[in-house]
C-alpha cells in the first residue's frame, strides 16, 4: 500500500480511536441511593455440579423450548430442565425434571442435548426421555457474570469463596462496594 494511502487511512481512522478514549475515563453516573441493591444468591460448587434427575417440578421461570422426537425440553431459567412427552399434545406428561443448577441455555444435536451448568458444559444422553443422565462435563468453558441484570445499580461484590452465584435478590445493603 502506497505511503499517502496509509497516511489518508490513519487520519481518518485516528479521530474515531481517540474519540472512543474519551468515554473510557469519565466515570459512570452513580445513583444516589446506595442502601438498596442487590446480593448474591450462591450454591456451593459441588451442588452446583450435581446434576440429577428428579420428579417433575413446577415451572418458575420459563426459558427456551427444544422439541424432539415429540418430547419437551424446558429450560427453568437457572435451575434446569423440565421433560415432557408432547407426543400426544392434549394429555402432555411430565416425566421429570432435569437439576442443572445456573442452566440458561440448551440445544440437542441427535440423542445429545448439551446445557450450561453455570461456568461448565454438560452432555446428557436424552435417547430414552423417561431415562436420562448426564455422559460427558467439560468444565470451565463459559465465562461467569459477576453482577446482576440491572443496570446502574449498586450490589454487594461476589465471593467467590461462597460458591457459585445462581441469582440477585434485591435487599438493602450495608456496605455496597461495586457499581455497575
Amino acid at each position: 500500500m502506497p505511503t499517502y494511502t496509509r497516511l489518508l487511512v490513519a487520519s481518518l481512522l485516528l479521530p474515531l480511536l481517540l474519540d472512543g478514549c474519551k468515554f473510557r475515563n469519565d466515570p459512570a453516573p452513580q445513583p444516589a441511593d446506595r442502601s438498596t441493591g442487590y446480593r448474591a444468591v450462591y450454591i456451593s460448587n459441588d451442588d452446583l455440579r450435581n446434576v440429577v434427575v428428579q420428579a417433575p417440578q413446577p415451572l418458575v421461570n420459563p426459558g427456551k423450548i427444544y422439541i424432539k422426537d415429540g418430547y419437551l425440553f424446558v429450560n427453568d431459567q437457572q435451575r434446569g430442565i423440565h421433560i415432557i412427552d408432547n407426543r400426544n399434545p392434549a394429555k402432555p406428561i411430565e416425566l421429570g425434571f432435569l437439576r442443572i443448577p445456573g442452566n440458561s441455555e440448551l440445544a440437542v444435536k441427535d440423542s445429545t442435548l448439551y446445557a450450561n451448568n453455570g461456568p461448565d458444559l454438560v452432555a446428557v444422553n436424552i435417547s430414552k426421555p423417561g431415562n436420562v443422565r448426564v455422559v460427558k462435563r467439560i468444565s470451565n468453558v463459559f465465562a461467569i457474570s459477576n453482577y446482576p441484570d440491572a443496570r446502574q445499580v449498586w450490589f454487594d461484590c461476589p465471593d467467590p469463596a461462597k460458591g457459585y452465584v445462581v441469582g440477585w435478590e434485591r435487599t438493602t445493603l450495608t456496605n455496597p462496594q461495586c457499581y455497575r
